[in-house]
């Protein structure tokens, strides 16, 4: 059991709690007592983990939100599957393990109105660093570099291009030690 108290703009009591394969957290904000929050994940057999959050606005005497999520893992397959806003959305998300240097994975979204993909992209694990590349729904294309340069210490070259538009290309350079 962890306890925390974060105070900046505001005051929050939290509490972490984690036995076996259960993990639970709860928040109050004491400044204003206008919010209280929870969550709760649980490890299930077979790779499959459930869990879910809510929170209840003390002011309004409602909830303000809550969501539930599940996911699945075996061998090199990843699945995940989380609502969003007050279960009215779904989002869904796939990882394949093709072999130990490459994987690729997708993101969707679904709705009463809307469905989209939100992305698409793979990781390449070669000799000379990571290659980590996406396409996202509205047509950016992004890659990224990481390189080990040292122990503890990676260089990471991105960039990102919307579409062919070459006019619209970023690129970054980043050190992490």
């Amino acid at each position: 059991l962890k306890v925390s108290f974060k105070g900046s703009k505001g005051a929050d009591l939290g509490c972490d709690y984690k036995s076996g394969n259960f993990v639970g957290t709860a928040k109050l904000d004491v400044k204003d007592l206008a919010k209280v929050s929870s969550s709760a994940c649980l490890g299930l057999s077979h790779g499959i983990t459930v869990g879910g959050d809510a929170a209840y606005s003390l002011k309004d005497t409602s909830f303000s939100g809550y969501n539930l999520g599940a996911s699945y893992a075996s061998g090199p397959l990843f699945a995940a599957a989380t609502t969003g806003s007050k279960l009215s959305s779904v989002n869904l998300n796939v990882m394949y393990t093709i072999n130990p240097q490459l994987s690729i994975a997708s993101s969707t979204s679904h709705s009463a109105s809307k469905h989209t993909l939100a992305g698409v992209g793979g990781l390449y694990k070669s000799s000379f660093g990571d290659v980590k590349a996406k396409v996202s729904q509205d047509g950016v294309i992004a890659a990224s570099l990481i390189k080990e340069v040292a122990p503890k210490v990676k260089v990471t070259a991105s960039g990102s291009m919307s579409g062919i538009d070459t006019s619209t290309f970023k690129y970054g350079l980043g050190v992490t030690m």
